[in-house]
């Protein structure tokens, strides 16, 4: 199996696994986002009509991009929102984390854990960044290296 190939494999296992769990993520949100508000308002950064806006949107945009993924002709900005999405989770969770808030992250919807495992959800956030950063990087650096050649 040559480079191109191993390429080709491992950004579709990247690809799906980003596309899964951020699906997994979204419907819940989408179903009960009144739920996903009080999340939103349990990190105490935003209030107001902006939690109501936030909490309908941001699922949507999930969905939208982990979807995106899987289409070529958006793909590098749903890749690029992903990471931008990721970016802004990890410190979300590393600044509840500092002020010592023990909420319920809201990321895949409602649950029935009190508090979050800070450390396990900012290490799995950063996996999925390298995750598609490597889409990213494909995308954009390697320009179309995903083309067989024969």
């Amino acid at each position: 199996m040559g480079m191109n190939q191993s390429l080709i494999i491992i950004s579709l296992i990247a690809r799906l696994v980003l596309v899964g769990v951020f699906v997994t993520a979204a419907l819940p949100k989408i179903q009960d986002p009144v739920a996903f508000g009080q999340s939103i308002v349990a990190y105490r950064l935003i209030e107001g009509d902006l939690v109501a806006w936030t909490a309908l949107a941001l699922p949507w945009l999930e969905l939208v991009c982990a979807l995106g993924l899987l289409t070529p002709w958006i793909r590098k900005a749903s890749a690029t929102w992903i990471a931008t999405l990721l970016i802004v989770f990890i410190t979300l969770h590393v600044s509840a984390w500092a002020r010592g808030l023990d909420i319920d992250c809201g990321c895949f919807g409602a649950s029935d854990e009190n508090g979050t495992n800070y450390s396990l959800s900012i290490l799995r956030n950063v996996a999925l960044l390298a995750a598609v950063s490597f889409l990213i990087w494909l995308d954009f650096v390697r320009k179309n290296p995903l083309k067989l050649k024969t």
